[in-house]
């Protein structure tokens, strides 16, 4: 105890001498001494309250030299000037507390008030922020999946394209023309090194890549995912489609063989695949599913195309675009002045307009294969849509359907109200397999009513007399059956595409609905 009050004697102000000035007359403890005035109290207690408080720390240049070296309370502060200065601002930056010395260079620090509340905007910025950049990993992830696929399809074709020998080649047994048994007993002197159609991979790399899908108003087959490939050596294509088997079984199957297609009574060419454009085969083909087989023909929607390699194809082999005819030409231009009268007419009720009309030609497949009367579709057009009889033979003649009694009418539906474009069709596919997985071609109303996100239904702020909102349309479809068909879905955004002529706001529109 004497001890102690020695030091503390040491520390007495004489002769009007400051306490920083004092020079002890006593050897001082070397262990501990009471805490000089400028070093500033430490209440513990407060601690738990500054932690919560946000704005409480206030950042302060600190000298790193002086951290390292503490001040000695039982020496005297002559000694440690530098030093306690040091540890007096880091006290301010630790606890918000402002030392007396400290005071004079600047302005007083005042504690922030208990009842401080974390600044919203912040917290907002950073969850956009959060939101961006799982949007892009999400986008990154998806064509990284597009870009596997697509090697996958490639990889597969040229594997089959290249499989066959040269000696189990067709063409070798028409080697000797005048002895009829002799592919009977051909031996490898009269065997062919190379045919004329046998592939190298050198040929085969002379390819353009397309995607393509089936104009269908079903479901199970619109949503097929078909890559096409057409090669320039001998103007040839074939169209793979990727299926997958369960969860972890995928696989690219040959859809329609590889050989040389006509249309118009001339060979499939580099001028007709571009996006957009109708590609027609004959069902009958062996790799088509049954269910394809049952319709004359089979039409194909090309999706995209690459057109860099296009154009180089084009310019080695100097090949033409085909020049259409005349009376091709004015068919177009008949066909497309329809459309825009028919779109225009039907602005402000198209949704209710193409989901009846859908309905009644519907009723009148009593095959359920596609096919109606010419007369009974002529009438069906010319009261729900106000054709002419003129309008409605145009639109057969064009798109080739003039001959037969029976028309497809999913078909003349498409030539006379037109479709939306390849950008919002892949927007509104892409939401039918969310709906509908498995490709069945029916979407549950429990599966609708559990992804539709009810925000804000952007599309009914726009000008139009009829105010439908599709979970609305689609409970009323799905009263009975309680589901909806991949039909009745795409009437309902078809009219919505009538309606909005902004892509990027028919997008919007389908993203914030259903989330995606």
């Amino acid at each position: 105890m004497d001890r102690a009050l020695n030091v503390t004697s040491t520390f007495t102000p004489q002769d009007g001498l400051s306490p920083q000035r004092h020079t002890p007359s006593q050897k001082s403890a070397p262990s501990r001494g009471p805490r000089p005035k400028e070093v500033p109290m430490l209440e513990l207690e407060r601690l738990g309250d500054r932690e919560v408080e946000d704005g409480a720390f206030i950042t302060v240049a600190i000298n790193p030299s002086s951290l390292l070296s503490a001040v000695s309370w039982g020496t005297a502060a002559s000694a440690h000037q530098p030093q306690q200065q040091n540890m007096s601002e880091r006290t301010i930056s630790l606890f918000g507390y402002q030392s007396p010395q400290s005071s004079c260079r600047g302005q007083p620090l005042s504690r922030p008030s208990s009842n401080h509340k974390p600044n919203m905007d912040s917290d907002k910025l950073s969850q956009t922020q959060t939101n961006i950049h799982s949007r892009s990993r999400k986008l990154e992830a998806e064509g990284l999946t597009v870009e596997k696929r697509k090697q996958a399809v490639i990889e597969q074709m040229m594997v089959d394209q290249l499989s066959r020998a040269v000696i189990s080649d067709p063409e070798q047994n028409t080697a000797n023309q005048f002895d009829v048994s002799a592919r009977h007993r051909r031996t490898l002197h009269h065997t062919m090194v190379k045919t004329q159609k046998s592939l190298t991979e050198n040929l085969l790399s002379h390819k353009l890549c397309f995607h393509a899908r089936i104009l269908s108003r079903c479901g199970r087959e619109a949503c097929r995912e078909l890559t096409g490939f057409f090669f320039a050596c001998d103007h040839t294509l074939t169209v793979y489609e990727y299926r997958s088997f369960g969860k972890n079984r995928c696989s690219a199957l040959p859809f329609i063989a590889r050989g040389v297609y006509r249309t118009r009574g001339r060979p499939y060419c580099l001028a007709d695949l571009s996006q957009g454009a109708d590609l027609r085969f004959s069902t009958d083909m062996p790799h088509l599913p049954e269910s394809l087989k049952q319709w004359p023909y089979l039409t194909l929607r090309v999706t995209d195309v690459d057109e860099e390699t296009k154009r180089t194809l084009l310019a080695q082999s100097g090949e033409r675009e085909y020049c259409l005819s005349e009376e091709e030409i004015n068919d177009q231009k008949t066909l497309r002045a329809v459309q825009v009268a028919v779109r225009d007419r039907l602005r402000g009720r198209a949704i209710s307009t193409l989901i009846s009309l859908g309905r009644r030609l519907k009723s009148l497949d009593l095959k359920n294969k596609g096919l109606i009367g010419k007369d009974e579709l002529r009438e069906c057009l010319m009261e729900e849509l106000s054709l002419s009889k003129q309008d409605v033979d145009a639109a057969c003649r064009t798109v080739g359907q003039q001959g037969g009694r029976l028309v497809d009418y999913a078909e003349m539906m498409r030539a006379v109200t037109g479709e939306m474009n390849e950008i919002r069709k892949a927007i509104f596919i892409k939401v039918y397999v969310k709906l509908d997985p498995n490709k069945t071609g029916y979407i549950s109303l429990i599966d609708i009513e559990k992804f539709y996100s009810a925000k804000v239904n952007l599309h009914l702020e726009h000008d139009m007399e009829e105010k439908i909102d599709i979970l609305t349309c689609m409970r009323d479809t799905g009263r009975v059956t309680k589901d909806v068909s991949y039909a009745e879905f795409e009437d309902y955004y078809e009219g919505l595409s009538i309606e909005i002529c902004s892509d990027q706001e028919y997008i919007n529109i389908l993203k914030s609905t259903w989330s995606i």
